[in-house]
Formats: structure tokens, sequence, C-alpha cells
């Protein structure tokens, strides 16, 4: 069966994952700010949109049959109440026969519990964090069994590896362990999500494995043939993200199970 699918962010997650969609025979639509990527979408197959946050939302993304929202906020220059008002705003202008994803973080765990999974109870401690947790609230408060929630961890996948930012360096908390997750699987529990019409759900996504810092992205900068990291040690406390759950509820068997499944680009 053919549907409308739309992308609200269509970048280095969005972007694949239209293109899953096209290859499965259905109409895509992506937003974004540039003509330029605007261009490059069309090229593609996929129905672009201009729309940047603020702006009022294109009517075919408010109608679709599924719409995912996979707009960060972004670190630098962080503006917590502006963007939740928009992305509030945004929200409101969606179909009511529209089914929603909504892209969170598991960072609204903050670093001070030790073990967590779909159930655990919230702890952000950074704006980011707290800003996905309310925006989660909202969610789930006007949307209900429309809509879900997918809490990734720390995304990799393409040439896209934190080994690139950490060689070299000296670092802390070299004992505290990984939490990743590869962009494949990500769009492997997205469309099984929309597939299954899986809607009403807070979702956790992770690798299952998760080795210490020091002894991953030690091995990860050997891989690549770059400069070692070198690590402290620390007794603090050490965030595991679990999602058993998720994957045994969407029938998911990871690509990547462990981080060092996952490819490492070779540095040139």
């Amino acid at each position: 069966m053919k549907n409308t699918y739309a992308l609200i962010g269509c970048g280095w997650l969005g972007l694949p994952l239209a293109e899953s969609w096209l290859r499965q025979g259905h109409h895509v639509i992506g937003t974004t700010r540039s003509q330029d990527k605007a261009d490059q979408l069309a090229t593609l197959g996929i129905q672009p949109q201009l729309f940047a946050l603020g702006e009022r939302l294109p009517p075919v993304v408010a109608k679709a049959d599924a719409v995912v929202l996979n707009i960060p906020p972004g670190r630098k220059n962080l503006k917590p109440e502006s963007f939740r008002q928009n992305i509030e705003a945004l929200l409101a202008q969606v179909s009511s026969q529209t089914k929603l994803l909504f892209i969170s973080t598991s960072s609204v765990f903050g670093q001070h519990q030790s073990e967590v999974d779909e159930a655990s109870a919230t702890e952000p401690d950074t704006p980011s964090g707290e800003l996905h947790c309310q925006l989660e609230a909202h969610l789930h408060s006007h949307f209900g069994t429309r809509a879900s929630v997918l809490r990734l961890a720390g995304l990799i996948g393409g040439d896209r590896h934190p080994v690139k930012m950490l060689a070299g360096r000296k670092l802390d908390n070299g004992q505290r362990p990984v939490n990743l997750i590869h962009r494949d699987d990500v769009i492997n529990a997205i469309n099984a999500i929309v597939r299954l019409n899986h809607w009403g759900y807070t979702l956790h996504l992770a690798a299952n494995d998760h080795p210490s810092r020091d002894t991953f992205y030690t091995w990860a900068a050997k891989q690549a043939g770059l400069a070692l990291p070198s690590f402290t040690r620390d007794e603090g406390p050490a965030k595991i993200i679990h999602s058993q759950q998720t994957q045994k509820r969407l029938g998911l068997t990871l690509a990547y199970p462990s981080p060092f499944d996952m490819p490492v680009p070779v540095s040139d």
C-alpha cells in the first residue's frame, strides 16, 4: 500500500530514511530550509517543502499519513523556551488524522542513573534534556495514541563517528560505558514503528553492548589510523541505556548489536 510520509528535518538521518521509504514505493515529502537542498531532494524523487521552524507548516506535510519530527535543538545558541514554543506550534498544525513520531534523546536521563529502560523515570541535567522531557510530555498529552517517542543513544554511521573528535585527546571518565546506536538500526526501527502502527509508546534505541569509553575509543582510533586518546579512571555514575523492550515490541534484530560491529571510517 502506497502511503504519504513526511520528514520534518531531512538531514543526516532523515535523508537516508526518506530514501528507504522511496524504495518501498511510498510518496515522501521532506522539509528543508535551503533551496539548494530542496533541488537535491527533488532530484532524488522526494517532494521538497521549504520550511523553517517558526513558520507555517506546509499543508501537505501537516496532512501526511505519518510525520517524523527530527529537528534537534542544537547546543550552540540554544533558546529552550523559544524552541519549545515553536515545536508546540508546529504540532498544533498537524492533522488530527496524522500519526507522528518524535525523535528524542537519551539525554532525558542525564548522568545520574545507572541502568535505564523505557519505564525509567527521567532525570535531565542539561537544558536540552529538560527541553526534550517537556516536548515528550506535550506530545503524549496532546496526541495520545497517535504519536510515539523514540529516544536515541549516541548516533553513529556513515562518516559520523565520535572517535574523530576524541582522537589524541586526554579525556575523563574512561571506565564509563558507551551508549551508541547505528543509523541503519534507527532507520529499521522507524520503518517498523510506521509499518506496525506502533503508536502511543515511548521507545528506546541503543546497541546491546556497552564497552567502556577507554576500551572502545582506543580500539576505534586504531581502526581509523588516528592518534590514540588517553583516559582517566572514574568512579562516578555510569548510565547504560537498555532498549530490549523496544526491540521485542518491534520484532527488531539490530544490525549492529555492539559498537565493535559498527564500521569505523578510515582516516585519509
